[in-house]
């Protein structure tokens, strides 16, 4: 984007502009007329001019004695009207100093534009106006009083919950400089937002334009905010603040390097984000100010029914410098449903400017990673959507920079995984247990080390199988994990399951047995628990298992899903053997590794029965039986080629 001129004026020159004296000087010269017009704006279409003025009286002289004096006029600055009587500025040999006489005045200004032009998503909107005043005389001394102040109305800031009022009631930036003291003051005041104000003095030489670095400084700072919440519309979307905070602060040292004694102290203060599963509450800040020093006296919050707490201290000079401790006692960093994390340990976190490192070690207390409801389906980054127009705002944005500091994050986290963290998803639903490393090499995050699955269970061909091994092994970015997975049927004679291997975007999946048989056999004892002899007079049963499997794809959808729904582990449908072949329904309920209930119903007849299954040992099986058919019966299994 390219800035441009356009300016015409008419007066008269006197002396040669282009001249040189004598001693190889350059020629006295003085021009006199007016300033036609005189415009700057940018080459963006629609966008408000940069400044527009017309018709200004205008002298320039150079020589012994340079001179600009503008007569009164009004120019148009960003859309503020800009009003002076007279502007006269004089520097050379026949001056000891420079001289300058500015007086000018800033009409009434919306400030809602404004803002939008600066923030075009925040929702800014209200009626608030500011004026303010410029006076700046420079002899011998120098002297300004420039002051900005709102003269009516409000603002106010929409979001996705409805608009709300800042209640403004004062707005006042002010600077009076006058002998070498320069006295900067700032006041704001809203019924939502709550009182902020300073004052500071700066003393320094009577001729200073501006106050030099090494110049000593007093002050005072004062901010009394009674709830948080009012500025939530400042904090990214989907955060929520809440809370009190007051901060009171004097202040000392050179202009260059101030220096703050005094405090800031918090209570009830909280954060959250809904989406994110974040919720910290109860918070508590005690912060002490002493000269470049800020110590953390108390700093913490609950997130469910654990602490976190932050010790340490900052320096807050030239290079900002901070040495903290992070303390987390059964703290809920994340409470999704798809994703909670409850964990303890601490962390040391040093900051050096703009290059952070931490490190520390964590366990987690509790934990549940749900990859059936994870993530949501959404576009590639490398899918472009056509055909929405050519309107500037509706463009796509430019790729983003990577920040300066995005290579300046250390990180060094040993995460100890404990013995209640849950995986589900893919048809796994098991305990993990292990040790990872967590890091950020050039910027992107990284996991490594090995996670075995305990008491776990694997749904696939309409089984829930018991997993005998489980080890996910991590070994860069966290979406770089890969399988390696043995899930058997239990409570068989023989030895048959399935193995799941591979990274995760590519699994690969297989029927495996002990001693080794054909497919055929091994998907008889995964779906019927036993061979396949005589399997043609119930070939129903097969088919609807199989068809079960097939409508449960990777994971434990479909059948799995339904019977989850009413608390059964088994839902079946055969015929029975005989001439006269009838239809049996079936279901049946895991209660233990030994104990298992199922109920049969014919729909031929009106009667029922009740099974009770328990398992003694690998070959020996009590099984009792209710209904039409009552019967204890003990069986043992016996298998030989």
């Amino acid at each position: 984007m390219r800035t441009l001129a356009l300016a015409s004026a008419q007066g008269s020159l006197s002396g040669n502009l282009f001249g040189r004296s004598a001693q190889g000087t350059p020629a006295p010269w003085a021009w006199k007329g007016v300033l036609k017009q005189l415009e700057l704006r940018t080459t963006q279409a629609g966008a408000t001019p940069l400044l527009i003025t017309k018709d200004i009286g205008l002298e320039l002289s150079s020589g012994p004695t340079t001179r600009i004096a503008v007569t009164a006029g009004r120019a148009d600055i960003l859309g503020a009207g800009l009003r002076w009587n007279r502007i006269d500025w004089e520097s050379g040999q026949a001056v000891r100093t420079q001289q300058l006489d500015m007086q000018a005045e800033l009409e009434p200004l919306a400030v809602a534009p404004l803002l939008r032009r600066a923030q075009p998503n925040f929702g800014w909107g209200g009626d608030l106006q500011i004026a303010g005043k410029v006076v700046i005389r420079q002899t011998d001394s120098f002297s300004a009083d420039i002051v900005l102040e709102r003269t009516q109305g409000d603002l106010t800031v929409t979001e996705e919950s409805g608009t709300q009022a800042l209640g403004l009631t004062d707005l006042r930036v002010g600077l009076d400089a006058k002998d070498g003291v320069w006295s900067f003051t700032a006041g704001l005041a809203g019924q939502q937002l709550g009182v902020l104000g300073g004052a500071v003095v700066v003393r320094t030489s009577p001729q200073a334009a501006w106050p030099s670095p090494d110049a000593p400084l007093q002050g005072v700072l004062e901010a009394q905010v009674a709830n948080l919440g009012t500025w939530g519309a400042w904090v990214p979307a989907g955060w929520r603040l809440d809370g009190r905070l007051n901060t009171s602060a004097t202040l000392g040292g050179r202009f260059g390097a101030p220096e703050y004694t005094g405090s800031v102290v918090g209570s009830g203060i909280g954060v959250r984000n809904m989406v994110e599963g974040v919720n910290l509450t109860d918070g508590e800040v005690d912060v002490s100010l002493q000269g470049a020093t800020a110590k953390i006296n108390k700093f913490q919050a609950r997130g469910g029914n654990g602490t976190v707490r932050l010790e340490g201290d900052a320096k807050l000079d030239d290079t900002w410098r901070a040495r903290l401790k992070l303390v987390a006692d059964k703290f809920q960093l994340l409470g999704r449903v798809d994703l909670r994390i409850v964990a303890s340990g601490e962390a040391q976190v040093a900051i050096d400017g703009e290059t952070v490192k931490a490190d520390g070690r964590f366990t987690v207390d509790e934990g549940l990673v749900d990859f059936t409801r994870l993530s949501s389906p959404g576009l590639g980054d490398d899918v472009i959507v056509t055909g929405r127009g050519t309107d500037p705002q509706d463009a796509p944005p430019a790729a983003p920079v990577p920040a300066s500091g995005s290579n300046r994050i250390s990180l060094d986290l040993l995460v100890n995984l404990g013995e209640r963290l849950q995986m589900r998803g893919l048809g796994i639903d098991t305990l993990l247990r292990g040790e990872l490393r967590v890091s950020r090499p050039g910027g992107k995050w990284a996991l490594a080390g090995t996670v075995r699955a305990v008491d776990g269970t694997f749904a696939n061909y309409g089984q829930k199988l018991v997993i005998d091994r489980g080890v996910i092994t991590f070994n860069g970015a966290p979406s770089n994990m890969r399988l390696d997975i043995e899930a058997t049927r239990p409570n068989l004679d023989v030895r048959v399951g399935v193995a799941v291997s591979g990274p995760l975007q590519n699994l690969r999946v297989r029927l495996f047995s002990e001693p080794e048989m054909s497919n055929n056999e091994k998907l008889s004892w995964l779906l019927l628990g036993r061979a396949s002899d005589g399997l043609g007079k119930t070939d129903t049963a097969l088919v609807q298992r199989a068809a079960f499997a097939l409508l449960a794809g990777d994971g434990d959808g479909g059948p799995g899903a339904i019977t989850r729904a009413f608390g059964i582990d088994d839902l079946g449908l055969r015929q029975t053997d005989g001439e006269t072949r009838e239809t049996v329904v079936s279901v049946g309920k895991q209660l233990s590794k030994r104990v298992y209930i199922a109920y049969e119903q014919n729909l031929a007849t009106s009667t029922g029965s009740f099974q009770v299954t328990y398992r003694i040992a690998q070959r020996f099986v009590m099984r009792l039986q209710s209904g039409l058919d009552r019967s204890i019966d003990l069986i043992g299994t016996w298998r030989w080629e």
